[in-house]
C-alpha cells in the first residue's frame, strides 16, 4: 500500500521500493531468515503490483 501511495504522487516507482525491499530481504535473511521470507514476499507482491500497473499504462 505505502508503495502504491508514493508511487501515485510521483515519490518513488512501486518497482524501484520491490528492488530496495528485495535487497532489504536478502540482507535481512542473514540475521533472521524467515523475516527475510516475509519481506522477500512482501517485495514480491509489490513487484507484481508493479508489473500490473506497467501494462496497464501500456494499453
Amino acid at each position: 500500500m505505502f508503495a502504491t501511495l508514493l508511487a501515485r504522487q510521483g515519490i518513488v516507482e512501486a518497482s524501484e521500493v520491490a528492488n530496495l525491499l528485495g535487497i532489504y530481504a536478502v540482507a535481512t535473511s542473514e540475521v533472521d531468515n524467515e523475516e527475510g521470507m516475509i519481506l522477500g514476499c512482501w517485495a514480491a507482491m509489490i513487484r507484481d503490483v508493479a508489473e500490473q500497473q506497467r501494462t496497464a499504462t501500456r494499453k
